[in-house]
């Protein structure tokens, strides 16, 4: 009976996450559409999302779980391919030589690994590091927002959806495998979000206009002639 309310409740978490995942980058990706600016936005912690994302997806489908327990992973790849997209067109890298051979060998692996070409084990040795990917990208944002002190390109819906959906995994993984590699990836993931959040709120707060004080009217005095 426990068992059977703790799966209930870790479907509707599930369901709840996947949903507020559907707009998770859109914000940011908006932003930079606006401003037709990338700045503040490492290439490098991009790769690090995608690579980490990538591996968590194909980890997760290549060992038969619960669609429910990881639909997040692809839904968030999708907005950050877009979003990577517009990082490059403004940041003028479109053109370099590398991205067309970097996304042939990308896809190539993601395909492999998709109808079995590729061994499973090796996603196996590649997912512990995919904590210090996520760790190394979250960080690496932080680094950003501090350095720029400046985090109007940062949205803090999404952060806010972040902690919230690495929280509700921690309790669906372990309802549905207890796999210590996602709890473990989970809870750092859910520390490092905070800690995105934590600090966008704070420069946001320090680079908020301060409202101008108005100024006083001088007061006429008023002088009486007495006749």
């Amino acid at each position: 009976m426990e068992a059977t309310i703790s799966q209930n409740f870790a479907n509707i978490l599930s369901t709840l996450t996947i949903l507020s995942c559907l707009f998770l980058k859109v914000p940011q990706i908006m932003y930079i559409k606006q401003k037709k600016s990338a700045e503040g936005i490492y290439v490098q912690a991009m790769l690090m999302e995608i690579f980490g994302f990538s591996i968590m997806t194909l980890y997760n489908f290549t060992n038969n779980y619960g669609i429910m327990t990881y639909l997040e992973y692809p839904i968030i790849l999708l907005q950050v391919y877009v979003m990577f997209y517009y990082v490059l067109k403004f940041k003028k890298m479109l053109a370099s030589s590398a991205v067309p051979l970097t996304t042939l060998a990308y896809f190539s692996a993601v395909v492999g690994f998709v109808t079995g070409a590729l061994p499973k084990g090796i996603l196996g040795y590649l997912v512990p590091f995919c904590t210090p990917l996520s760790g190394f990208a979250k960080v690496t944002y932080i680094y950003g927002i501090i350095k720029e002190q400046n985090a109007d390109a940062v949205s803090l819906t999404t952060w806010v959806i972040s902690v919230s959906t690495n929280l509700a995994r921690i309790f669906t993984v372990y309802v549905d495998s207890a796999d210590f590699k996602l709890l473990l990836n989970f809870l750092v993931s859910t520390v490092l979000s905070s800690a995105v959040l934590g600090t966008a709120i704070y420069f946001k707060k320090c680079t908020s206009p301060q409202p101008t004080p108005r100024p006083r009217r001088k007061s006429v005095a008023q002088h009486y002639h007495s006749d």
